[in-house]
């Protein structure tokens, strides 16, 4: 109980201290990404592309990349910033001192980079088509905030486990796990967080997966779990990830060596 209620005293102080003009600027460039990117597309196409083609873009460069990559600045260094600055002797001596700060930390990153993932899936899909936008748009925004709060524990996990290679183990476990992993039809893309993310864009989109259940490849590939599962799934992975990253920074010490490790 200690804990829940210094967890509201540490965001509130985090998103303070990080309410700067630079930091704005950066969020509203990654959340302009997107929608440019779209937009000299539909200049390219010259026409509106097939409704599943456009949703399939906007989920790539929203939910996938802009929202990833803003967890990623926020999450990966919240540990290894305290590090740096000096001030997790005095967390440590703290009755669950570092855990508020983890999890308030973790709630600073999710709620700067959901505005990001919104803004770019709402505007995304605005410029890239003028059809059945309701759907496409409730969509991608759900897709938005289910990326921003399993992708904040991945990567909020990733900064307890090497917070000295925090950014660097961030980078590759996105390359290598959430792109070239979730991409591989077998069992191993049933971890990804994008095989989730996937399996309910099809759904929620209503896409046409007949041909998918002709072939035991594609059928790995999306999936034939309803989108509740997939969604309970997901709640379940980032609770876990939290679980562990708080248990970790429970029972390890970081000693004055990882501080000054570079």
């Amino acid at each position: 109980m200690n804990t829940l209620r210094r967890i509201p005293a540490v965001f509130a102080f985090e998103w303070r201290r990080a309410l700067t003009i630079p930091r704005m600027g950066w969020m509203l460039a990654l959340a302009a990404l997107p929608p440019l990117l779209l937009f000299l597309i539909r200049m390219a196409a010259r026409s509106d592309p097939p409704p599943d083609v456009a949703a399939v873009l906007v989920y790539v460069l929203s939910p996938c990349v802009a929202c990833m990559m803003s967890v990623f600045l926020w999450s990966t260094p919240a540990v290894s910033s305290e590090l740096e600055g000096r001030s997790w002797t005095y967390l440590s001596v703290r009755p669950h001192g570092t855990l508020a700060v983890l999890l308030g930390k973790y709630l600073v990153g999710v709620s700067w980079a959901l505005p990001v993932g919104l803004l770019s899936a709402i505007i995304g899909s605005l410029v890239i088509t003028q059809n059945d936008l309701p759907r496409l748009i409730a969509t991608q925004c759900a897709l938005a905030t289910l990326s921003c709060v399993a992708y904040g524990a991945v990567f909020l996990l990733i900064g307890v486990i090497a917070p000295a290679r925090a950014m660097v183990l961030g980078v590759i476990y996105a390359i290598v796990f959430e792109v070239a992993a979730a991409f591989i039809p077998a069992a191993i893309n049933l971890l990804t967080i994008q095989h989730r993310l996937r399996c309910l864009l099809v759904r929620w989109m209503g896409m046409d997966m007949s041909i998918a259940e002709e072939s035991p490849v594609l059928l790995a590939y999306f999936g034939e779990e309803s989108a509740a599962w997939h969604v309970f799934l997901l709640i379940v992975m980032t609770a876990g990830y939290l679980v562990v990253a708080a248990l970790l920074l429970r029972y390890r010490e970081f000693t004055a060596a990882a501080e000054t490790a570079t």
